[in-house]
């Protein structure tokens, strides 16, 4: 048992583990490294690349025999990168016309880069492929004993079963659902029971040293809201004050509000919110909100994760189910259901083919992860693990023959540095993709430049505006992105985009954003190449 709460109030009543101290920041190199260095690493780079491949044989992305495609940058791309501080060796490019048989242009495609969350494409597309686009989750509510006269002469069960996106209006649906079949008081205990996934063995720290971002969330069978607490700060005009109020509710988290209205304009100056969690040892946690807040502002929701996800979820159904009038007899604890425990009510979650929306548009990594775990779920059984949706994921890949050799996939989101893939592992499992029933959601989940998602305010004053359906991915070291895109002639194309940071280099996003952009722009445009382009190559039988 994690943690457990008195009968009559508050959850949670046990000691609180202390914050880790945050990780140290990487010290941070000047963008433009030494000509010497940058040789070096593309050495190293192509070196590791063409023995990688000669390890691996053939892959599935390798070009018909006798194809042939240009390897180069397009000149007046290649002619930007010095001025964006950047070396060509930094730089893999895959494009394939989608009713065409072999690739237009494959630069270092083959080289094993950090795709960042450019990574989610395979784990949506292997979720479309192993479980269906109407694919889905849900969460159960068991009794162990008798309901009389409103009462439940015994305990109730919340069983997760790894839903990504269980939000709160789902989770109070369910509260609700309890309450209109007859259960008004739980005579015994509440018991959260999230054994459906292994627990995380890393701490929401380890990555950048912030536990309390959403994107930090850890995967459990039980996520309500994503594990995230949003805190609604907003001007109550009636008292003249900030008011403060969290979503979900949660009895278990003091609100200290020192927060001040300032009348004046929305303006930045003006306008300084802060939102910090604290969490004593031996007291409860708290969200302090301070600064000040322009009285000309609209409301503001800022995310937060507080507590613990098993936690997390208690607290909310204890707010909630008081909401209701329900009232709880026992204890509130963490654990197993019984085997005699019966079904009393069921949440069902979205279709996957809806969920990846989420995953892609918003490239959100907790529901990426998630999705992940539960192709091993699937495939060998509960609790779900990381290496049991390797293993799926590989099975999969060898069953479809897609041969992946440079693919090192670590969690199944872009919230890694360890994870690899090349520009034409990925560019031909887009091709593939394409031609797959489940292509109408594929395409549907992805955002469109200009338009939505994490690429609403790129290119949006330029023609391609609307007309690519990418998933984009920044890290420290990465900035890619990968999808399909419309040309002005109306032909689409699969593109992958991957520029990565050499030793001793900070990437900043912008500039790997700039070949991004030159080169959907050049695709846009008709992907025109010079006519001695594909000059002198090889067919790819020959390499």
């Amino acid at each position: 048992m994690r943690f457990a709460a008195v009968a009559a109030g508050l959850l949670l009543a046990v000691p609180w583990a202390a914050v880790p101290a945050p990780v140290q920041a990487q010290a941070t190199a000047p963008a433009a490294a030494s000509k010497q260095a940058i040789e070096a690493a593309a050495a190293l780079a192509r070196d590791v690349s063409e023995q990688t491949v000669a390890d691996a044989g053939p892959s599935a992305g390798a070009a018909p025999i006798g194809a042939t495609y240009a390897q180069d940058l397009p000149p007046a791309i290649d002619a930007r990168l010095s001025a964006l501080a950047l070396d060509a060796s930094q730089v893999s490019v895959y494009l394939h016309r989608l009713d065409a048989d072999a690739p237009l242009l494959a630069v270092d495609a083959d080289a094993s880069r950090v795709p960042a969350s450019v990574i989610k494409l395979v784990s949506t597309i292997a979720g479309l492929g192993m479980l269906g686009s109407d694919y889905r989750w849900h969460t159960t509510a068991y009794i162990h004993g008798q309901v009389r006269d409103g009462h439940l002469i015994g305990d109730l069960i919340i069983k997760g079963f790894g839903d990504p996106y269980l939000g709160t209006e789902a989770y109070a649906a369910l509260i609700r659902a309890v309450r209109a079949k007859g259960i008004e008081h739980i005579d015994g205990d509440l018991i959260f029971d999230d054994s459906q996934i292994m627990p995380a063995e890393a701490d929401r720290a380890d990555f950048d040293g912030a536990p309390h971002r959403s994107y930090n969330a850890l995967p459990s069978a039980l996520s309500v809201n994503r594990q995230v607490t949003h805190v609604h700060v907003y001007h109550d005009r009636s008292r003249r004050r900030v008011g403060v109020y969290t979503d979900p509710p949660l009895t278990a988290v003091d609100i200290v509000n020192e927060a001040s209205i300032v009348e004046a304009p929305c303006k930045g100056r003006f306008h300084r919110l802060r939102v910090t969690v604290e969490t004593p040892p031996e007291s409860r946690p708290s969200l302090r909100v301070a600064g000040s807040f322009a009285g000309e502002c609209p409301d503001e929701r800022i995310a937060r994760l507080v507590l613990s996800p098993e936690q997390h979820a208690a607290a909310a159904f204890d707010a909630l189910w008081r909401q209701y009038g329900g009232s709880i007899g026992g204890r509130v604890l963490l654990g197993r259901r019984p085997e005699q425990a019966a079904p009393f009510h069921e949440a069902i979650s979205r279709p996957l083919g809806e969920v990846i929306r989420d995953i892609n548009k918003q490239s959100d990594n907790l529901m990426a992860r998630m999705l992940f775990l539960a192709l091993g779920i699937e495939a060998a059984g509960a609790p779900g693990s990381t290496a049991k949706s390797r293993r799926a994921l590989q099975a999969w890949l060898d069953e479809n023959e897609l041969r992946l050799p440079q693919l090192v996939i670590d969690n199944g989101s872009g919230l890694s540095r360890e994870t690899r893939i090349s520009a034409r592992g990925l560019g031909e499992l887009l091709v593939w993709a394409y031609r797959q029933p489940f292509m109408p959601e594929l395409l549907a989940s992805l955002a469109v430049v200009g338009v939505d998602g994490t690429l609403a305010k790129r290119m949006r004053h330029e023609p391609i505006v609307g007309k690519a359906h990418l998933k984009s991915g920044t890290l420290r070291d990465a900035s890619c992105i990968a999808g399909y895109v419309l040309d002005a002639e109306g032909r689409r194309w699969a593109l992958v985009v991957l520029v990565n940071a050499i030793p001793g280099q900070s990437l900043q996003a912008w500039r790997g954003h700039a070949v991004h952009h030159d080169v959907l722009r050049w695709v846009y445009d008709g992907a025109r190449l010079p006519e001695t382009a594909t000059a002198g190559v090889q067919p790819a039988s020959a390499r």
